[in-house]
């Protein structure tokens, strides 16, 4: 947030010197109104928004004392900072009755004054947050219950938990939302849809935005105001962000013992999305044969496996196929289930192959057949391990080595954005040459590593600007920038705004 200043000294040097003259800034302030005496600080604060007031406590007219009585009366939110001098500093004392945020002795120094302010700046922080906590608990509860409806059954107390929250689960269908590229400011993305939906609630899976849209009456179809929401909310995020935003809508249901299948089947109608004319598809829109009976934890793992093979990041798609197992392995699950999502795996591979490769040829039959002879599960898990392999391998195509190596890359950077990095470290980390490094991110990604990390870097920043209350300063050092002055310099040639320009239109 942009905490707005008011100063009140009757002596023009100090007062323009302490307006003009700090880089309020780089502590997410702005100065939103000078005064020469009391009275005309009063007038002010009668008509101007303002959160922190910095004053001297001798002046003519109304001195600093009758200003901070008129706030502790009238705004009582307001932080009041007190100039004086030494010879002033028992009577500044009696303004303590009137919860003066800090005195500063004169003459001020901008290290002190800076130090007094950003005490101001928390105590409003926790005052504001203390106001809105009971807001904020009764959405972290309906989120927490909603999160379990989607993995674990709905018990009589879950239900009474939907009753005491006001979520009625009678009719209803449920959208995914995705960002299509890994790392995407997901918060924002959750913050467009609550601001668009209607009659719904939205809450975080994974890296998908769960949207629960609730029906006045029961439907086979999906209403067509759902629809239009959905496209309305790509629309908007997706100018916003930039890139594509894909929707996956269940087909309407009713009664929250359904919850979980109704989420399973609009994550995995995001998979559909390739084969549909707009970047919102439905789960009726599947294929008659398209056995599905999968949980919404299944079809998160297989989207997020999917989405690895597109986007070529290999090892985590190896380490979804882990977690898979794993999961097969600790839960005992049958082994018709077990090999109904191994077939889904193969599916998955296939399309992946037909859509990114030349010859447009999915996997041999001969491993679905593998998954369905399959006697025990490490022979399973074998048979998929060499699908998976296999398609890693033919993605990988000429130019693997070189996307894998960039790759390697940018993980390393978003894992260090706060730390420095160089051409001559990173390649140093990949055991290279800098300068094959250089050449080879270059081909692969259509820029240089210097603007791919400034690049990274300030997505980020813009992330914390839009998503907390950390100071500008503070976010400058979280991703990798060291000089508040700089951070702002660059961050106005990348966004076209200065941070604290950006964070006001959030």
């Amino acid at each position: 947030m942009i905490f707005k200043l008011l100063i009140v000294d009757d002596e023009a040097t100090m007062r323009k010197g302490i307006a003009n003259f700090m880089n309020w800034e780089a502590i997410d302030c702005e100065v939103a109104a000078t005064a020469s005496d009391g009275l005309e600080a009063i007038d002010i604060l009668k008509g101007t928004p303002v959160d922190i007031v910095i004053t001297d406590i001798k002046m003519p007219e109304a001195d600093g004392l009758e200003v901070a009585k008129y706030v502790y009366e009238n705004h009582p939110d307001i932080k009041v900072i007190l100039l004086t001098g030494y010879a002033d500093f028992e009577y500044a004392q009696t303004a303590i009755r009137y919860n003066v945020s800090s005195f500063i002795l004169k003459p001020t120094n901008k290290k002190s004054l800076f130090e007094a302010v950003q005490e101001a700046q928390k105590s409003l922080i926790i005052s504001k947050k203390n106001s809105s906590i009971a807001k904020e608990e009764l959405a972290f509860l309906k989120d927490q219950l909603l999160q379990e409806l989607t993995d674990q059954p709905c018990t009589k107390k879950r239900q009474e938990r939907l009753d005491e929250l006001g979520l009625s689960l009678e009719h209803y269908c449920v959208a995914a939302f995705q960002m299509t590229s890994s790392g995407d400011d997901i918060a924002s993305l959750k913050r467009i849809i609550i601001e668009e939906k209607r009659n719904a609630y939205c809450y975080r899976y994974n890296n998908l935005i769960i949207t629960v849209y609730f029906l006045a009456r029961p439907c086979t179809d999906v209403p067509a105001e759902i629809l239009n929401n959905c496209r309305e909310i790509a629309k908007i995020a997706g100018s916003l962000a930039e890139r594509d935003i894909l929707a996956g809508i269940s087909n309407p249901h009713s009664h929250a013992p359904e919850f979980g299948t109704a989420v399973a089947e609009a994550i995995h109608a995001l998979s559909l999305t390739f084969y549909a004319s707009e970047s919102i598809s439905l789960f009726s829109d599947a294929p008659e044969n398209d056995a599905y009976s999968l949980t919404a934890e299944n079809s998160m793992d297989l989207f997020r496996f999917e989405n690895c093979l597109n986007n070529r990041q290999f090892d985590s798609a190896s380490s979804t196929i882990n977690s898979i197992f794993m999961k097969f392995k600790s839960n005992l699950t049958n082994s018709y289930d077990a090999k109904n999502i191994c077939s889904q795996i193969y599916y998955i591979c296939s399309r992946v192959l037909i859509q990114s490769t030349t010859d447009n040829a999915g996997l041999e039959a001969e491993y679905l057949s593998e998954i369905h002879r399959a006697a025990d599960i490490f022979s399973l898990e074998q048979t998929i391990r060499r699908l998976t392999s296999l398609t890693c391998q033919r993605l990988l195509g000429e130019h693997g080595i070189q996307n894998k190596l960039a790759s390697s890359a940018v993980s390393y950077i978003h894992k260090h954005l706060a730390e420095p990095l160089s051409l001559e470290s990173l390649a140093q980390e990949l055991h290279i040459s800098a300068s094959h490094l250089s050449r080879t991110f270059k081909k692969s990604r259509n820029e240089s590593l210097t603007e791919y990390i400034n690049r990274a870097r300030i997505e980020k920043a813009k992330e914390y600007l839009k998503t907390t209350d950390t100071l500008t300063y503070e976010i400058a050092e979280l991703v990798g920038y060291h000089d508040p002055t700089y951070f702002s310099s660059i961050f106005k040639k990348y966004v076209g705004v200065s941070p604290t320009e950006y964070r006001q239109g959030r």
